[in-house]
């Protein structure tokens, strides 16, 4: 039986990494989860317990769109998997940049012009666009369909989601007059387009025969589950469910955040490991050889 060379990063086999990142990233989310719980029972600063949560979310934020050029950098510019990723990466890079925002701001309130649309937004919105974009050319790509064709679905799916959006911000309203308008839709608008990404991503997974190229795409499904309890809460969702209920949704939100981060970042390193040293990586199983193949009678 032929042995296949197996690669190492500094003495470390890319196995092994991945093991560590996924230790590392548990490790996080018990010290969030612990962070939490302690919050509950002890009068702690609510600033800083906010800025604790920040920190330890930029870190995994980070991680992945590091990995997400990573994996860009294995494709020549012009081949579509290169645009694929781009847009993908990209997308993360602007949610770093919003993380970033988030906790220049918290310092220095004074800079923020408008409390319905802030800087972060802006961010989050540009990745939002820039991740949907890698959707629509990860299945064009599948489908063999032409750019511009796939460039006009996306347009349409970006007004669908500002139509539909604005239409629940009208319902919405109705029971919260003293909220403002633009506020309440971009806080709606998130949810939608985590319910567009999460679809097409599970599209992706199912396409994919739920493959390794489609878990990074994983990560948005779990910022859905995010983003829908924030609109829950804004909406007046609290208002409706006990104490206990919201501690429990608060929790589920504060652990899914930084998890889809993580979910997409160890995703993209697997691949980064897969692309860059194939076989070697130690993380492709040997193909099978058939019954015949084995009597050499292939």
């Amino acid at each position: 039986m032929d042995h296949v060379k197996k690669t190492t990063i500094l003495g470390i086999p890319p196995r092994q990494i991945l093991i560590g990142g996924v230790s590392m990233a548990f490790a996080l989310l018990a010290v969030l989860s612990w962070q939490y719980f302690a919050a509950l029972q002890n009068d702690i600063d609510a600033f800083w317990d906010g800025q604790f949560f920040n920190y330890i979310t930029l870190v995994p934020a980070i991680g992945a769109a590091l990995a997400g050029s990573a994996v860009t950098g294995q494709f020549v510019r012009g081949e579509r998997p290169h645009r694929i990723w781009v847009a993908f990466s990209l997308g993360l890079w602007f949610w770093v940049a919003g993380e970033i925002s988030v906790i220049l701001f918290d310092f220095f309130p004074a800079g923020i012009v408008s409390p319905d649309f802030q800087l972060v937004d802006i961010f989050w919105l540009l990745g939002y666009f820039s991740l949907g974009l890698s959707l629509v050319l990860q299945l064009l790509s599948a489908y063999g369909m032409g750019q511009r064709r796939g460039l006009s679905i996306y347009a349409g799916m970006v007004v669908f989601a500002i139509i539909l959006a604005a239409l629940l911000t009208e319902i919405v309203r109705k029971g919260k007059p003293d909220d403002s308008w633009s506020f309440l839709f971009v806080t709606i608008l998130y949810p939608v387009l985590d319910v567009l990404a999460g679809g097409t991503a599970i599209w992706l997974s199912l396409l994919f025969g739920r493959g390794r190229w489609s878990r990074p795409w994983w990560g948005l499904i779990l910022f859905a589950i995010t983003d829908a309890i924030d609109a829950f809460y804004w909406s007046g969702g609290y208002d409706l469910v006990s104490v206990a209920a919201q501690n429990t949704l608060d929790f589920i939100s504060l652990v899914t955040y930084p998890a889809s981060y993580m979910t997409a970042g160890l995703a993209l390193l697997a691949n980064y490991f897969i692309l860059r040293y194939g076989m070697e990586s130690g993380l492709l199983k040997p193909a099978r050889e058939s019954g015949l193949a084995k009597r050499g009678m292939e």
